[in-house]
């Protein structure tokens, strides 16, 4: 089997790792997980979450591709909320509850809402 290189990423914003509380919720699915990457475009937020939840929100990206919600998060101790739009979601069924879930959301200018604060 002959593998193809994957090209390099090109990404107008570089990701830099990041490790901070995020908070959003989907309808009746809210959901408790935690930034592990970021830039000005947006956030990977990675959570556990059980099955309930996952088919809610599953079940929701499934009708509406273009979901849009808000995002609450806390950065060097301070609050904040915006609007954002998940991009893509991943879910680890393996193993027991909770189920390890992977976000990618697009915040436009996450850089213009740290500036302007909660």
């Amino acid at each position: 089997m002959i593998l193809a290189k994957i090209p390099n990423e090109t990404r107008k914003h570089k990701r830099v790792p990041v490790d901070f509380p995020v908070t959003f919720n989907m309808r009746r699915a809210f959901v408790l997980g935690k930034a592990v990457n970021a830039n000005n475009q947006g956030m990977l937020i990675e959570s556990n979450i059980p099955l309930s939840v996952a088919r809610q929100i599953l079940g929701i990206l499934a009708r509406k591709r273009e979901y849009r919600l808000k995002i609450q998060f806390t950065y060097k101790e301070k609050g904040y909320s915006t609007e954002g739009q998940i991009k893509h979601f991943h879910m680890d069924f393996s193993g027991t509850e909770p189920f390890r879930a992977l976000a990618g959301f697009f915040v436009p200018s996450l850089e213009e809402v740290l500036s302007k604060g909660g």
